[in-house]
């Protein structure tokens, strides 16, 4: 197993660990800051950061289109949503949402290209597979034949 996917199942277990203790009696650690917030944060870290790179090497090995936007973005995303974790639960953003939530949204929106850019990503994965199966069943299907014969 590859050194970032270690990482990424301990952030994941980082954040569940947050998630069961977040119905507690909150632990304030400094302010408003709490237990969960400083777990979720470490863990949501250590989750997406080898995933960011992992992405960042297969885009550039197959020269994607617009750098900037695939390289930039989801870090900016990842301090816009450490910043909504931070900012405490009272803050309202005219008076309809929690301000935290709209750095989530934001900050979840500006990672978005991690995962689904290029859009033609996904197809070509699924084309590689499909050639693959088609050369799979090309090879075996004449030895099949010949046995038979």
């Amino acid at each position: 197993m590859k050194k970032s996917t270690v990482v990424s199942i301990i952030g994941l277990l980082i954040m569940f660990v947050a998630f069961v203790l977040f119905q507690t009696w909150p632990l304030v650690l400094f302010g408003t800051l709490k237990l969960t917030d400083v777990l979720t944060l470490v863990g949501g870290l250590m989750f997406i950061i080898p995933v960011y790179l992992d992405s960042v090497k297969r885009k550039s090995a197959d020269n994607a289109p617009n750098p900037a936007v695939w390289s930039t973005l989801p870090p900016i995303g990842m301090a816009v949503v450490c910043v909504g974790i931070l900012l405490p639960n009272s803050l309202t953003f005219f008076h309809l949402f929690s301000l935290p939530d709209v750095f989530y949204l934001v900050g979840c929106l500006m990672m978005l290209p991690i995962f689904l850019y290029p859009m033609s990503g996904l197809e070509r994965a699924e084309l590689e597979e499909t050639v693959e199966e088609e050369v799979d069943e090309t090879t075996s299907a004449p030895a099949d034949g010949k046995k038979h014969q």
